[in-house]
């Protein structure tokens, strides 16, 4: 509605002032154009993977998430082949505007919302249900050897959905995440990529921009970047399962950062070289490189990084998956965000030139940024070492207790059962 009616809510008092200082204001003119970018952009880190991550935690044990993490990333990246096919589709359509592209692009969108709220109630639905017939099952099989007029105690797990507690504020997040060294690992590991998905994009983009000049090249271009991703995501995560039990989450996790860092070294290189006035092969060169670059780092993001990280969850308790996983996953990936684009403005400001002319300072940031990441996830890696006893439990919620039954002696009947829930 916002961008329908951007005509009338446009700050085109503040035209002046903007082209004096266009940076910051420009935000503040076109402030309905920010909010949705600012909303998209909380949505993606903080809505879906935050949810969809504690909701796989819930139901999962790490046995299970070994071998099952890397499968639901290979269901998760069918979504950028198909958005890509239905943006390429969109442009493809000649009587189709701009505008009319776009709010089109966010019906779609809407429908896929609504389907994410279904299956997500689903899921803990038949969590629940799975967890109570495994329940009975046990009981049953504890009686089976009972006498008659014991008193059995079965110790069980219950899965599924935790019992309704209150939200995490921020304040018991940041304490839950300063109590804990794993949990202060895994917020460098998240604050690091973030910081280098912002300084490559940013330049990336810049010199995409440079080459494809009208919107629907553009859009062309990134929706072939989208299905390319997708479908080198689906071959990478169809070998994360063996990788990560081959050479373990330790190594798994290093992967990352190396081929990233190994690329970005030549990316940057080549982006000063781009840099000079009609050089057209540099500048091709640069976007070649940059995009495999881009494609690498958001594969190995899906593949592995976002497997590794969840399963580092695991063995930590309910408090650290709630409160901690809050401030890990949201606070941390906005921060590294936060970092590396205050970096660029900085840059820009204090060279008044063009992102490109920083890109040899931004690569320097860019691989301080690995050093921290790496070391970081060596340090977490500790906690995969030595085999968990959980890791052949059928659940995993963190919940757990006492059932007591008792049998009535003249008919080998159940007379009561009591049930404690334990944290």
């Amino acid at each position: 509605e916002l961008l329908v009616r951007r005509g009338l809510v446009t700050l085109t008092a503040a035209a002046t002032a903007v082209a004096a200082t266009p940076g910051p204001l420009s935000l503040l003119r076109y402030w309905s154009y920010s909010l949705y970018f600012i909303v998209s952009e909380l949505w993606a880190s903080a809505g879906v993977p935050l949810l969809f991550w504690q909701c796989a935690n819930d139901v999962t044990s790490l046995g299970q998430a070994k071998r099952f993490y890397p499968l639901l990333a290979v269901a998760g990246n069918l979504a950028p082949i198909v958005s890509g096919k239905v943006m390429a589709g969109l442009v493809a359509d000649g009587g189709l505007t701009f505008q009319s592209t776009l709010q089109r692009l966010a019906s779609i969108k809407m429908y896929a919302c609504v389907g994410i709220v279904v299956l997500y109630n689903l899921v803990y639905d038949l969590a629940d249900k799975r967890q109570r017939v495994e329940d009975k099952m046990q009981v049953n099989a504890m009686l089976k050897g009972a006498k008659k007029g014991d008193t059995i105690e079965v110790e069980v797990k219950f899965g599924g959905k935790d019992a309704p507690r209150a939200k995490p504020t921020l304040r018991e997040s940041l304490e839950e995440l300063a109590q804990s060294s794993e949990l202060k690992s895994m917020a460098t590991i998240v604050i690091c990529y973030n910081v280098c998905i912002e300084l490559t994009e940013v330049l990336w983009k810049a010199l995409l921009r440079r080459t494809y000049t009208d919107e629907s090249s553009y859009m062309g271009f990134m929706a072939t970047f989208s299905q390319t991703v997708g479908w080198f995501t689906i071959i990478m995560q169809l070998a994360a399962g063996p990788i990560i039990r081959g050479i373990g989450w330790k190594g798994a996790a290093m992967l990352v950062p190396l081929s990233m860092g190994a690329l970005a070294l030549w990316f940057f290189g080549s982006a000063v070289a781009a840099d000079e006035p009609g050089n057209a092969s540099a500048l091709a060169t640069a976007l070649l490189i940059g995009t495999v670059q881009n494609v690498v780092s958001k594969v190995t993001k899906y593949s592995l990084f976002d497997p590794t990280k969840e399963m580092a969850y695991i063995p930590l308790g309910p408090e650290a998956k709630g409160k901690g996983k809050a401030a890990v996953d949201v606070m941390g990936a906005r921060l590294g965000r936060s970092v590396g684009s205050a970096a660029q403005q900085i840059l820009v400001l204090a060279t008044s030139g063009s992102i490109i002319e920083c890109a040899p300072v931004l690569g320097f940031i860019y691989m301080t940024a690995i050093g921290f990441w790496a070391n970081a996830a060596s340090s977490l890696g500790k906690l995969f070492e030595e085999p968990s006893e959980d890791d052949t439990d059928g659940a995993a919620s963190g919940l757990a207790g006492l059932v007591q039954v008792k049998v009535d002696s003249s008919n080998g009947r159940i007379v009561s059962v009591e049930a404690e829930r334990s944290r």
